[in-house]
């Protein structure tokens, strides 16, 4: 499966992470409570199995009616909502190529969140841009990233003993933080 390709202009990058952040702590608020939900499906507790009955309950939830219903209320090409647990990133043109709807649960970001900030301020340091135009420059960075072969590099799995210390370091992080409100 090709990855999907989100392109956004450097100079609204930490604008962006930064309401992911807070997206990815609403969502975490339901997260962690429906962990046995995601588990039920898992025929053992073997991480490969945990990870497919955690998709495959994903996938079951209502995410197009949920969808529909937001975009209700928006005209964005790109937002953010939380939902069963976790965030979705909506995505139409100039951002993405096709209309995506991008779901991660919000230890992913805790964790990507660094990287995209690395990215974003490498792109705001690299030589200018031949047009100043953030349409242009999209357009240009989908052409780009659209042909090459994915992964770039070799993807390097934790270990089982890793993946644990950041998971209980990311729950030990939740528990002692002030649980947020959210308005619906």
């Amino acid at each position: 499966m090709t990855p999907a390709v989100l392109a956004l202009p450097a100079e609204s990058v930490d604008s962006f992470v930064s309401t992911l952040q807070k997206a990815a702590c609403a969502a975490e608020e339901e997260y962690w409570g429906l962990l046995p939900a995601f588990r039920a499906g898992a025929a053992s507790e073997d991480s490969a199995e945990l990870a497919r009955a955690k998709e495959t309950w994903l996938l079951s939830q209502p995410w197009q009616q949920e969808m529909r219903r937001v975009l209700g209320q928006r005209s964005d090409r790109l937002f953010l909502m939380d939902y069963v647990g976790h965030v979705a990133v909506v995505a139409a043109p100039p951002f993405a190529d096709t209309p995506h709807l991008l779901i991660f649960d919000p230890l992913q970001l805790h964790r990507l969140a660094p990287a995209f900030r690395q990215a974003a301020d490498r792109a705001r340091h690299s030589p200018p841009a031949a047009t100043a135009d953030p349409v242009q420059r999209l357009a240009a960075a989908h052409l780009e990233w659209s042909s090459l072969s994915w992964p770039r590099h070799p993807v390097a799995l934790p270990t089982q003993q890793q993946a644990d210390t950041v998971i209980t370091a990311l729950r030990t992080e939740f528990l002692r933080r002030t649980p947020l409100l959210k308005g619906h």
